[in-house]
């Protein structure tokens, strides 16, 4: 039987236990001393590491985690055994094997590089798929049965681990296992329901939650998860709170507390239930004499859809509201928004986001196609969805039929977007849909191909039908599924747009997938646009619509919106058209012209926004201006880095978004250096602070963090770097 095979038909049958810490019993055994990499006792001690197997294999665990945790390149270099990444991994996996035998399955153990990805970090998605992909192959050569990634802080490297895996192999199943703070977000902001979101769509076989706590606090994110996802669900707490006693780290709970807990975490929705940090063979013992007399939670599957930023998601279905698609960022026709692309300037970018968010929308779709001499789609594209994600939380769509351009902005999009678009032509199809299957996307399919746009509801009902078995068949699931049955301008194709709204009903009867429409499209050209809009908006809602692409701070759209979801069921109990009604003002009004701003003002919202294109102009604008350099540093640098660090404390930013507020505050910096150092004195310094990280701890991005603010607020930072004695 094969390992996914066997892996879902246990996990149908019972409750499965994973096993315990591998470094609390290494450290018990005078095996890990300080600075030691537990990874390269696979080498050095792999007795004493097959004996842990072998224990946690007679308590009675199903599943065997190999001893690589740390055993990628980027960690083993801070050993000085970069090159032992093969040997360490396959050696690891070769004594798991060794243990287990048939009795349970070996998990391929992969934990983070320790390092954050672009464009928070070094990393790019691709250069960490690579790593991911080296130590997978290891593991697979040595005859791992799974892949278990765990301690993920960072959902983009998550996704990352995942497909350098599904590279080195996609036969074996996945297991990805997420870290959390006691905020239940992770590292860089996601929430429970991001995570499974964007990882059910990279195709995993089992979503985790792993360390960063007890079993108490676990139970919340397995419940959350277990209400919008069929996936199965593992959960590996810590045994409790760690404390220093004695010259060691211990926990607070015993083998007896610790199984406690299985009942619950099972209740949540648990599938597989396990320890990390400070749990033994003892706690797996109990643990499974617990999960003997548990049922797995029955799960069905969710009707509808989802899609996911950074650290929001949103659910589109027929029981739900009727979500809206902001159409601005578009430089057809908007000369400011196509110059400002063109000087390769995002601000406006990053305000048309904002501004649509405000008015309502829960999506940005994010369209660069200007035309200038030495600019290329694929080189604005991923800048301009990272301009977007660094001003709202909200899901992209990335809209282009460059496939290059797509790629590229797939490679540093967070979360799980949309695809608009695809179309009928095969060969379009099958490379949009290989893209939506390798980086976790759902796809826009348009009801045109190589004859263009079918006059017949039927017709466009057929390449509908083509687009949705391709994707299928390559992967995707029917939620990860749009089809734009195409709306076309009332002034040219009056008759054709009965036709339109007869494809979405066809679309959505019996293919049973998500529709879309561009709405603003009925329009064009003509008088009264608000007006047309939104009657055609109302009839594409009773056919069925359910994701428009239309400018959200349209006059009246919210009154047509909130009206048909009460009409079409999607408002139970008309909750959110009497709670609006009842405010006594109108569902939206369009956004105030906002009041000029000032240089000043402006850069401190750049900062804080961590949007860099205007920095220099913003900065040499007030200089000019007989701004002294330091002044410039006290009103605007360490103001917007005190509301950067506000935010951060309230929740309201992550930490993404206060690093990228730091970077923006250093170049600021630095383009002041010159003229600070002229007006300088050792008085103008707030102090000389001296940072290390301290022997036997080779991460340094609290450090980095640290450095980064000290330096913003006017210290000297003397960085003695990472492993220090």
């Amino acid at each position: 039987m094969q390992s996914r095979e066997k892996l879902r038909t246990w996990l149908q049958q019972r409750v499965l236990v994973g096993d315990g810490a591998m470094g609390t019993i290494l450290q018990d055994k005078g095996l890990l001393p300080a600075g030691h990499c537990p990874d390269l006792l696979n080498l050095s001690a792999p007795d004493a590491v097959q004996e842990v197997y072998e224990q946690y294999l007679a308590a009675g665990a199903n599943l065997i985690q190999t001893n690589t945790f740390g055993a990628n390149r980027v960690k083993l270099a801070a050993y000085g055994a970069a090159e032992l990444v093969r040997e360490i991994n396959q050696r690891g996996a070769d004594l798991a094997r060794r243990a287990a035998k048939s009795a349970c399955l070996v998990a391929g153990n992969i934990g983070p590089t320790g390092q954050l990805l672009a464009p928070f970090g070094p990393l790019s998605l691709a250069a960490a798929a690579d790593i991911f992909y080296e130590q997978a192959q290891a593991l697979v050569a040595a005859g791992a049965d799974l892949f278990l990634i765990e301690t993920m802080s960072d959902l983009h490297e998550a996704k990352a681990a995942v497909m350098g895996a599904r590279a080195a192999s996609s036969k074996l199943p996945i297991i990805c296992s997420v870290t959390y703070t006691e905020d239940l977000r992770t590292l860089t902001g996601a929430d429970p329901e991001t995570v499974i979101t964007v990882l059910e769509a990279l195709g995993v076989d089992v979503v985790g939650s792993n360390c960063g706590f007890g079993p108490d606090l676990m139970a919340e994110i397995l419940a959350r998860q277990w209400a919008i996802s069929d996936l199965p669900l593992l959960a590996q707490p810590n045994a409790g709170l760690p404390r220093w006693q004695d010259g060691r780290t211990v926990y607070s709970l015993g083998p007896e507390e610790f199984a406690a807990y299985a009942s619950e975490l099972v209740a949540a929705g648990a599938n597989i239930i396990g320890g990390c940090c400070g749990t033994t063979p003892a706690h797996i013992r109990l643990l499974a004499e617990q999960a003997q007399r548990l049922n797995p939670k029955p799960r069905s599957q969710p009707r509808f859809s989802k899609l996911a930023g950074a650290s929001q998601t949103v659910y589109i279905g027929e029981k739900l509201p009727t979500p809206v698609v902001g159409e601005r960022i578009n430089p057809t026709g908007r000369r400011r928004l196509a110059k400002s692309l063109r000087e390769r300037k995002f601000h406006l970018v990053a305000e048309e986001a904002q501004a649509q968010v405000k008015a309502g929308a829960a999506l940005i779709d994010v369209n660069v196609g200007v035309r200038a001499p030495g600019l290329a789609e694929a080189e604005l594209l991923p800048q301009a969805v990272l301009a977007v994600q660094r001003a709202v939380a909200v899901p992209v769509v990335i809209d282009t039929s460059d496939l290059q351009a797509m790629e590229a902005a797939l490679q540093v999009c967070r979360g799980k977007p949309l695809l608009n678009s695809t179309t009928g032509q095969p060969q379009v199809l099958e490379k949009v849909t290989d893209l939506a299957s390798k980086y976790g996307a759902a796809i826009l399919g348009l009801t045109l191909d190589d004859t263009g746009i079918p006059a017949k509801a039927k017709e466009r009902l057929a390449i509908a039908r083509r687009i949705v078995e391709q994707a299928l068949a390559k992967g995707l699931r029917r939620q990860d599924i749009y089809i734009d049955a195409l709306t076309l301008t009332v002034g040219a194709s009056q008759e054709q747009l009965v036709e339109t709204l007869r494809a979405v009903y066809l679309i959505k009867e019996e293919l049973g997938v998500r529709t879309t429409l561009g709405v603003s499209n009925v329009s064009h050209g003509m008088p009264q646009r608000a007006t047309l809009n939104n009657t055609f908006l109302a009839m594409a809602l009773g056919a069925g619509l359910d994701l428009p692409i239309i400018n959200p701070d349209q006059p009246g759209l919210w009154e047509v919106i909130r009206a048909a979801d009460v009409l079409t069921n999607r408002d139970p109990q008309a909750k959110l058209f009497l709670a609006t009604a009842t405010e006594g003002t109108q569902l939206n009004t369009p956004a105030p012209q906002p009041a000029r701003i000032d240089d000043e003002q402006q850069l401190q919202r750049e900062i804080l926004a961590g949007e860099t294109s205007r920095l220099a102009d913003l900065t040499q604008s007030l200089l000019q201006a007989g701004w002294p350099a330091l002044e410039i540093v006290n009103s605007c640098i360490i103001p917007a880095m005190e509301v950067a660090g506000n935010k951060f404390e309230q929740k309201e930013f992550f930490l993404p978004q206060l690093l990228l507020a730091a970077e923006a505050a250093q170049k600021t910096f630095r383009i002041l250096h010159p003229e600070l150092k002229r007006q300088a004195t050792n008085s103008s310094l707030a102090g000389t602070v001296i940072l290390a990280t301290v022997q036997g701890d080779i991460h340094d991005i609290g450090k980095s963090i640290v450095g980064l603010l000290l330096e913003n607020h006017g210290f000297r930072v003397v960085d003695l770097g990472k492993n220090v004695p």
